[in-house]
């Protein structure tokens, strides 16, 4: 099983990360057979490359081509990370921003979609993997921005004004892109984390039966 957390900066996708292990743990699944990871990467050459970027340790290119870094670091984390821990079907890997994170933040920096799509068919070709379950926690700018103004203390206000412009139009691209592709849930992360929790717990009870065991 491949489920993959989308939303943007803010939206709290590593709190409901860990409160999905913990629920497939009491379903019965071992610790050793979830793998939690990431995109980007933090130590493929890709990875290492965008994460210098993002800190103004290195200059960005282009948006197409910094969103090809990130369309590359995919096809690294899945041939080194992803593929060998589905190898075993009784496995599940949780992945923290996948696909249509690229599409969403790429459509806010003005790339059209079928750019974004042509370049990840070009990159990935037969190696594009679809997840099982895409999980998208919705959230507006405004509370996003909110959310890291706190975990962000000491940014200039410019920093967060100019970031809200910007997350408003992923929020948009990533609604519109949940009803493109399927298995796609939209999760209302407005509301508190444990009632997003919740949500998210029916949606993996209907999808996802990994033992007897029932909670």
């Amino acid at each position: 099983m491949f489920i993959a957390l989308e939303g943007i900066d803010g939206s709290g996708k590593s709190t409901q990360t860990a409160f999905i292990v913990q629920w497939l743990e009491t379903h019965g699944v071992a610790s050793e057979k979830i793998l939690v990871t990431r995109e980007h990467t933090r130590d493929g050459v890709f990875g290492i490359k965008i994460t210098k970027m993002l800190s103004g340790e290195m200059a960005p290119p282009a948006p197409l081509e910094f969103q090809k870094l990130y369309i590359q670091d995919r096809k690294d984390h899945l041939e080194r990370v992803i593929l060998p821990h589905m190898r075993d079907q009784d496995n599940v890997v949780i992945c923290d921003r996948y696909f249509l994170s690229t599409l969403a933040y790429g459509r806010a920096g003005g790339i059209a979609h079928e750019e974004l799509m042509a370049l990840h068919e070009k990159i990935l070709g037969t190696e594009w993997v679809m997840p099982d379950i895409t999980l998208l926690i919705d959230v507006s700018a405004e509370t996003a921005t909110a959310r890291l103004q706190q975990r962000d203390e000491g940014k200039p206000s410019n920093y967060f004004d100019t970031k809200k412009e910007f997350l408003q139009k992923a929020a948009v691209a990533y609604r519109d892109l949940a009803k493109m592709f399927s298995n796609v849930f939209i999760i209302d992360g407005e509301k508190p984390a444990e009632e997003v929790s919740r949500a998210i717990k029916s949606i993996l009870t209907s999808q996802f039966s990994p033992c007897t065991k029932q909670s």
